[in-house]
């Protein structure tokens, strides 16, 4: 998330917007309160502001060829289905701003129906008919109690919605119209998962899916500092190769289980990710068994790999391409990042021991929800180990 507050902080300070700090920009009780700085910002992220890589066109070339399987990702800009990859391929761990639901009568959005208003720095507004006309100046922008859902993940704030009126908004003019002309006129909210707010469990889900299918996994372009990502690498099945594409090696955040100086991949390419990408496809369109290997022939090519790209030849298990970052033998290793995690019951981030469940992937409690929760969780035989 750094280089999205980087990129904030240089197009809109946050004085500007109104706000104490970058991170309030995607709080989902900030949202709920003034959306309206959210969708000042909004028009950088959203699709057709910023084009696929050769990374993402990497992963769209390796769908086609019928060689990936699915891609797990943090970003929620979309740019893998842009790219080309198919949408049942793509797991989005955050949400995606390619939809959008309305936060008063769930009505959905693709990106392109709401670009118009989001290009222009407009909150959208929901244009669902409803079934009667009302003349309203100090009406709710926010869901009723009957359209309010406790168990809804893309909402899941600890604030009522009930709270947020159209005087705290400054569309407040647009809703009365709408409500005016029939409509409904709630904030339409992008599909993404905000701070204050329940992770789905897509990614758990799919995984359990893809367990048995994978035979090969490519981590790139990350630190793997924030679950559920984090936990990727050491749920698969540790027989499969694991390869890194990164400017920089990186250890399992601190709070993982096992050693962390323990090597946790078979192959580190590290250099700019679409540097290296250019270099293995060209490989492999040169490798007549790519197209009957599948994956396996990924991993085989990173170790043919020398000279393509490359500024040195690979030392073991680690290649070199432009843009790598290493570190010289007097500079002391850098230590594992500190993993963030949040409880899943309270949805507040977790300080002290993290108690996670050794059934279900990337189920976390905090030290107070774990005495009450443990006991009904799984219905009570699901057993939990702490770390941290």
């Amino acid at each position: 998330m750094s280089t999205l507050y980087n990129l904030l902080m240089s197009t809109f300070p946050t004085q500007e917007l109104g706000l104490s700090s970058p991170e309030d920009l995607f709080d989902i009780e900030t949202f709920l309160d003034d959306p309206t700085p959210f969708y000042r910002f909004a028009k950088t992220l959203y699709p057709g502001k910023v084009i696929p890589s050769a990374s993402h066109r990497f992963l769209a070339w390796l769908n086609q060829r019928q060689m990936l399987l699915r891609v797990y990702t943090q970003n929620i800009d979309g740019l893998e289905e842009q790219a080309g990859v198919m949408e049942s391929r793509v797991v989005y761990a955050h949400g995606s701003l390619l939809g959008a639901t309305c936060v008063n009568c769930r009505a959905t959005y693709r990106a392109d129906e709401i670009s118009d208003d989001v290009q222009t720095g407009k909150v959208p507004l929901c244009k669902r008919q409803t079934n009667k006309k009302k003349k309203i100046s100090t009406a709710s922008c926010s869901p009723t109690p009957e359209s309010s859902s406790t168990n809804d993940a893309s909402v899941g704030s600890t604030r009522s919605l009930r709270q947020r009126t159209v005087k705290q908004c400054s569309e407040g003019d647009a809703f009365e119209a709408c409500r005016k002309a029939g409509l409904c006129g709630g904030v339409i909210k992008p599909n993404i998962t905000f701070f204050g707010e329940k992770l789905g469990n897509d990614v758990g889900r799919s995984l359990q899916k893809d367990y048995e299918s994978a035979d090969a996994l490519i981590v790139m372009g990350t630190s793997l500092s924030v679950a559920p990502m984090s936990k990727v690498v050491e749920f698969l099945p540790q027989h499969i190769p694991r390869i890194l594409i990164n400017r920089n090696i990186i250890h399992l955040p601190s709070a993982s289980t096992g050693n962390p100086s323990d090597p946790i991949f078979n192959a580190c390419l590290l250099g700019n990710c679409d540097d290296v990408v250019r270099a293995i496809e060209k490989q492999m369109k040169c490798n007549s068994e790519a197209t009957t290997e599948h994956s396996n022939s990924i991993f085989h090519t990173t170790a043919g790999l020398v000279n393509e790209g490359s500024e040195s030849r690979p030392s073991g298990s680690i290649l070199l391409f432009a843009g790598a970052v290493t570190s010289s033998p007097n500079e002391p290793e850098q230590p594992p990042q500190k993993l963030i995690v949040h409880c899943d019951e309270c949805q507040i981030e977790i300080k002290g021991p993290v108690y996670c469940c050794k059934t279900c992937f990337d189920y976390d409690l905090c030290g107070v929800c774990y005495p009450t929760v443990s006991s009904i969780h799984g219905e009570g035989y699901h057993l939990f180990e702490v770390e941290g």
